[in-house]
């Protein structure tokens, strides 16, 4: 017995030794991935504000090189290109503001709501018959922050809506319940529905500012969940629709 234990103790320090090994290239992957999305979103960042700076830069000499106080129509020609500057300074606006939502950690406020009466407070914005609403109670405590709930439930109504635009009979069904010591909050859609290839990294940061673009408001969503101990998870089918699917902490 004694031989065979000498055998198995190298064989169990370098089974350890491999576990270990598998855990650390694991974290050095995951690390590597995040930084990888956040240079692609860094990138695309620069992208879209250079968008903007090229016709400003354009217009500016164009008519620096045209200048001249003695046209007679110089007052509309000045409004005309202030017009075209300051379309052009909103729309570098919005990009920053967006970049700035998304950066910007939730505050760590967390008040006892409940989930049902804000759930509905934000579908009341929509003000859309097709948005379907079902809660078990009426009254489901959480320990949140009331206007990042709003925004969390505002982006993936908004996602909904976007996949079910081209569809005759829209169904678009948010519904509350609890599980346990969870509150489950599913929006569901019965949209075009989202790749398989594009699921994996629907929550990594891409940023975009086209009104179809997901990336970043799911990026925020993810953000605000894990920042209150919650889950996300994303279930779809192609022209099944999609379920996006929220589990909170319930308030003790």
């Amino acid at each position: 017995y004694q031989k065979i234990s000498y055998e198995i103790k190298p064989l169990v320090k370098a089974y350890n030794e491999m576990i270990d090994e598998l855990e650390e290239s694991a974290l050095k992957l995951a690390k590597t991935e995040r930084e990888e999305a956040w240079r692609q979103m860094a990138r695309q960042v620069a992208h879209e504000i250079k968008n903007p700076l090229t016709p400003m830069r354009l217009s500016m000499q164009s008519f620096e090189r045209n200048f001249d106080p003695n046209d007679p129509n110089i007052q509309m020609r000045v409004k005309e290109f202030s017009k075209t500057i300051i379309q052009q300074i909103d729309n570098l606006s919005a990009i920053a503001g967006a970049f700035s939502d998304f950066a910007k950690m939730p505050a760590q406020q967390k008040e006892s709501l409940n989930a049902v009466e804000i759930t509905k407070l934000a579908l009341d914005i929509f003000n859309d018959n097709k948005i379907q609403f079902y809660s078990e109670k009426s009254d489901i405590q959480i320990k949140f922050d009331r206007s990042q709930l709003i925004r969390i439930i505002t982006n993936l109504v908004k996602n909904a809506i976007q996949a079910t635009e081209h569809l005759k009979s829209p169904v678009i069904s948010v519904s509350i319940s609890t599980e346990d010591d969870n509150v489950i909050i599913k929006v569901e859609d019965n949209g075009e529905g989202i790749p398989k290839d594009m699921q994996e990294r629907i929550f990594e940061p891409r940023f975009t500012t086209k009104s179809s673009g997901m990336g970043l408001g799911l990026g925020m969503v993810k953000n605000i969940v894990e920042t209150y101990k919650g889950d996300i998870k994303l279930t779809s089918k192609p022209d099944e629709g999609t379920t996006f699917t929220l589990k909170f902490p319930k308030s003790k």
